[in-house]
């Protein structure tokens, strides 16, 4: 897994424009903004997305079937993707902070930390969400089909969250006292709680991953 995770960052390496372009908004953000916790959101989450880049780049000219004629499993394989992705937002995440903290000092602004660090973990775990639904449907239909699945995949979601909503109506269940008991609980047990749904979901989608790319012919 190690030299697949190599491989990632070299292509990572080769993609200067992109991550020149996205660093530019970041530090436009950061100097213009009052709100440093969207921009560790938005730089973590962009940066996490390209993950799903290098699934492409490994199918492009028949890629895919040549990495498997070399010493590498199709577990090994799905593995690696999931590890980069983390990796790449956990890093991510690391440097945009830093890098908040210092220019919040050139600019003499007072910053909440505790703010920063829970919008440091909220990205992370919707980069964990997004990697989790993307990386099997990537995988089974490839770039251009995997557009539509995903797009046919956010419909069911937001319908799903439509008819709970209005579920939650039908029943008189309140859907803002409901947000309330959430913004009631201790910040760390709700972390906790919600870092683990992202562990199982990510094992699930991974097992989903890996069944997919066994039944894949090269």
């Amino acid at each position: 897994m190690r030299a697949l995770l190599i491989k990632d960052w070299k292509l990572l390496a080769n993609q200067k424009q992109f991550f020149m372009v996205t660093a530019f908004i970041v530090f436009v953000f950061l100097f213009t903004s009052n709100n440093p916790a969207f921009v560790v959101s938005y730089a973590t989450i962009m940066y996490t997305v390209f993950t799903i880049s290098t699934i492409s780049y490994d199918e492009y000219n028949n890629g895919m079937a040549f990495l498997f004629t070399l010493p590498v499993s199709r577990r090994e394989y799905v593995a690696e993707k999931y590890s980069f992705g983390i990796l790449s937002a956990g890093i991510t995440a690391f440097v945009v902070l830093t890098v908040t903290v210092v220019v919040s000092g050139i600019r003499g602004d007072m910053i909440k930390l505790d703010d920063i660090l829970i919008a440091e973990m909220t990205s992370i775990m919707i980069a964990m969400m997004f990697l989790s639904f993307t990386i099997p449907v990537q995988l089974k239909f490839g770039t251009e089909k995997g557009r539509i699945a995903m797009m046919a995949v956010s419909l069911v979601v937001f319908i799903l969250i439509w008819g709970g909503v209005k579920t939650m109506k039908s029943l008189h269940w309140s859907v803002g006292s409901f947000l309330r008991k959430l913004d009631e609980a201790p910040a760390e047990l709700f972390v906790c709680v919600v870092l683990a749904v992202c562990a199982v979901l990510m094992l699930v989608s991974a097992a989903i991953s890996l069944r997919v790319l066994k039944q894949r012919e090269f």
